[in-house]
């Protein structure tokens, strides 16, 4: 891996964790994960969406290596 996608990798996942944290500011202390027909199956905590931060970086780091 270059410094190059280092470097990209890096700024994504910042640029990521910064929207997530702006965001969280903004929602409820719960978040619906699913609706069904009774409206709200089940919940989960605001902070459960840090878990996706890294996502943009991995999938560039995918993409760059099938691209090899």
């Amino acid at each position: 891996m270059s410094k190059k996608q280092k470097g990209v990798m890096l700024i994504l996942t910042l640029i990521t964790l910064i929207g997530v944290l702006i965001a969280l500011h903004f929602l409820p202390d719960t978040i619906p994960l699913h609706y069904g027909a009774a409206g709200a199956g089940s919940v989960a905590s605001k902070y459960f969406l840090l878990l996706f931060v890294p996502v943009p970086a991995i999938l560039y780091w995918a993409i760059c290596r099938k691209l090899k």
